[in-house]
C-alpha cells in the first residue's frame, strides 16, 4: 500500500515531525486530493506557538488547512463538484477549508462557517490520516463542498484562496461593503492584499492600507490601494488617526478590517471609523487577549464591531470567477513570496514567523 507524508505538531514551540501513513481509498462520496500547494496562515503560526488551540492530542495534531490540489481518487458515486460540474482524476479542485456538520442551526441556515457542531480532532494516526494540508494528500469527506478550478487560473494563485481570500471576502460582505466606501486595512500580508483587491472590486472608492514593511506596502499599491501608511513614519495612534482622517476628507472610514492579530488595533481602528462605520475583527484569534474600551464610543458614533470567522463555502466559486475577471490587472501571483518543499516545513515556519520580529514573507507556501 502506498504511503504519504503528514506534518504533525507534537509539542508547541518545537520542530514539527513528518510522519508517513497509508494512503486510503476514498469512501463513497469522498475525494482524495493530491496536495500541490499548502499555505502558511497566521493561524498556523499561532498553533505552532501554542496560542490558539487546546492541548495537543496524544498522537500529535495534523497541521495545515489552507491549500489546493488535484484529484487523486474519487469515491464511489462522485462524478461532479458541488455545482454539478463534471470532475475526474487529475482535475484541480478548491475545497472548503472548514468542516461544517451540516446538521446544526447555523449550517442549515447557510452559515456553515458559524457551525456549532463538533469539529474533527485531527489527531495524527487516525483514519483517514490526511486531515491537514501539510501533507502529500488531503481527504475530503462526503458532503464537504468542493469546486473545480477555472482553467484560466494558473496554479500559483490558488494556494491561498480557501483561507485568506475567503476570510476577507466574508468580512467585507458581512460589513456591507458597497460602491463608494472608504475602507481601511490594518496589515498588508496575505489577507491584507486579498482584502485590498476585493474591496476595490466591490466598488470601494478609497482603500487605505497600513503596515510597517515597505515591500508589503508597495505590493498593496499594486493590488489597488489608493493610499498606504507606513506606521514607522506615523508612530503614534494619534498621528495615524489624523492621517486617515485627512485621506478620507474628514469623514472617516466606512469599514476597517483588522488583519494583524494585535488586540490594541481594535481600539485604534474604532477611531478611524466614520459615524455608522463597521470595524471587522478577523486577526485576533488568540483567546484571553484584552483591551480597554469605552463603550460610549460605539453609541456616540453609531459604530459597530463585527467579528468575522472564515467564510461560507458558497463564496469559493464566486471568488475564483472574480480572480479570472481581474487576472490581467491584479498580480495575484505576487501574494506568495516564498515557496518551500514539504521537508523544509520547519525552515518555512522560522522564516514566516512575524511575532516580535519583522519578516519579508507575505505568504509562505509549502509545495509537496
Amino acid at each position: 500500500m502506498a504511503a504519504g507524508r503528514v506534518v504533525v505538531v507534537k509539542e508547541y514551540g518545537k520542530p514539527f515531525a513528518i510522519e508517513e501513513y497509508p494512503v486510503p481509498d476514498p469512501e463513497p462520496g469522498a475525494i482524495l486530493l493530491r496536495i500541490t500547494q499548502a499555505g502558511i496562515c497566521g493561524s498556523d503560526l499561532h498553533t505552532w506557538r501554542g496560542e490558539a488551540y487546546a492541548p495537543i492530542p496524544p498522537n500529535g495534531r495534523v497541521m495545515g488547512h489552507e491549500g489546493t490540489g488535484v484529484i487523486a481518487k474519487l469515491g464511489g458515486g462522485v462524478t461532479t463538484d458541488s455545482l454539478g460540474r463534471p470532475i475526474r482524476e487529475g482535475d484541480r479542485l478548491m475545497y472548503a477549508a472548514i468542516a461544517p456538520c451540516n446538521r446544526c442551526y447555523q449550517c442549515i441556515n447557510g452559515n456553515q462557517n458559524w457551525c456549532s457542531g463538533a469539529q474533527p480532532a485531527r489527531q495524527a494516526g487516525e483514519f483517514p490520516y490526511f486531515t491537514g494540508t501539510y501533507a502529500d494528500y488531503y481527504y475530503i469527506p462526503p458532503g464537504r463542498p468542493a469546486f473545480r478550478v477555472p482553467d484560466e487560473l494558473p496554479d500559483d494563485v490558488l494556494g491561498f484562496v480557501n483561507c485568506a481570500t475567503g476570510t476577507v471576502t466574508e468580512g467585507l460582505l458581512r460589513a456591507g461593503a458597497k460602491e463608494g466606501d472608504y475602507v481601511v486595512v490594518q496589515g498588508a500580508g496575505g489577507l491584507g492584499l486579498n482584502a485590498t483587491a476585493m474591496a476595490k472590486d466591490m466598488g470601494a472608492h478609497k482603500v487605505i492600507v497600513l503596515d510597517r514593511l515597505k515591500q508589503r506596502l508597495a505590493l498593496a499599491r499594486e493590488f489597488g490601494a489608493d493610499h498606504t501608511i507606513d506606521i514607522t513614519e506615523y508612530p503614534t495612534r494619534e498621528e495615524r488617526r489624523e492621517r486617515i482622517w485627512d485621506l478620507t476628507e474628514g469623514r472617516g472610514a466606512d469599514i476597517v478590517l483588522e488583519l494583524v492579530g494585535r488586540p490594541e488595533l481594535l481600539v485604534e481602528g474604532l477611531d478611524y471609523l466614520a459615524n455608522g462605520g463597521t470595524f471587522v475583527e478577523i486577526g485576533n484569534i488568540v483567546r484571553h487577549a484584552t483591551v480597554e474600551l469605552d463603550p460610549s464610543v460605539l453609541i456616540s458614533g453609531a459604530k459597530r464591531i463585527l467579528g468575522s470567522r472564515m467564510y461560507r463555502p458558497s463564496l469559493l466559486p464566486m471568488m475564483m470567477e472574480r480572480m479570472v475577471k481581474n487576472r490581467e490587472t491584479v498580480p495575484y501571483h505576487k501574494i506568495v513570496s516564498n515557496r518551500y518543499p514539504l521537508a523544509s516545513v520547519n525552515d518555512a515556519f522560522a522564516e514566516a514567523e512575524w511575532h516580535e520580529r519583522q519578516t519579508a514573507v507575505s505568504r509562505g507556501m509549502l509545495v509537496p
